[in-house]
């Protein structure tokens, strides 16, 4: 992983918005406004399923709103919202957010339906929890999925992250709660 930029876990992220990781196949890069037409493209009703926050359909004005959101929790220190773009084609495929909170992070993603079954989510995966671990000196990250999602359940263990716990989540992008795992990984001392 290569990373651009620097930062203090205790400052505004407003310093990362020209921050970015790079991976082997994948940029990740601090999102912006103009990134609304590409993420409303991406959502469809298969991802909306397993994501909390994201509803489907998505307007453009739901995807202006969801950015706005981000970027001033950005701004405020409280996330590092981000888009997931391929190197191979300087598309945007995907999501990835980091909500911090002390010296814990939680990270949630998602990939566009084209792009997955390709080792995305966990090259993606990777790269963020090294991210946490080496550039903002978190000591744990944790990670969660709905109950139902076998797939997103089945990368948090490949990762080496531990169950944790199972907990009630609020989903606004359907108005309900859902029960979802929790994984989490501690950084080695």
């Amino acid at each position: 992983m290569i990373r651009e930029g620097s930062c203090d876990p205790f400052e505004p992220f407003d310093r990362l918005k020209d921050t970015f990781v790079k991976t082997e196949r994948l940029l990740v890069r601090a999102c912006k406004l103009e990134d609304t037409h590409a993420l409303t493209a991406l959502m469809t009703p298969t991802i909306s399923q397993w994501v909390a926050v994201w509803p489907s359909p998505l307007s453009v004005q739901d995807a202006q709103d969801i950015l706005r959101n981000n970027i001033e929790a950005m701004q405020q220190g409280k996330v590092f919202a981000a888009v997931v773009v391929s190197k191979a084609s300087s598309e945007i495929i995907g999501w990835c957010k980091l909500d911090i909170s002390d010296d814990c992070a939680e990270l949630g993603y998602w990939i566009g339906e084209t792009s997955q079954r390709k080792g995305f989510a966990m090259e993606l995966s990777q790269a963020a929890i090294g991210f946490c671990f080496d550039e903002l000196d978190i000591t744990s990250v944790r990670a969660g999925a709905q109950v139902e999602n076998t797939a997103s359940l089945a990368l948090l263990k490949k990762l080496g992250m531990s169950r944790e716990s199972v907990e009630a989540v609020w989903a606004p992008a359907r108005q309900r709660f859902e029960d979802c795992e929790f994984w989490r990984l501690d950084r080695d001392r």
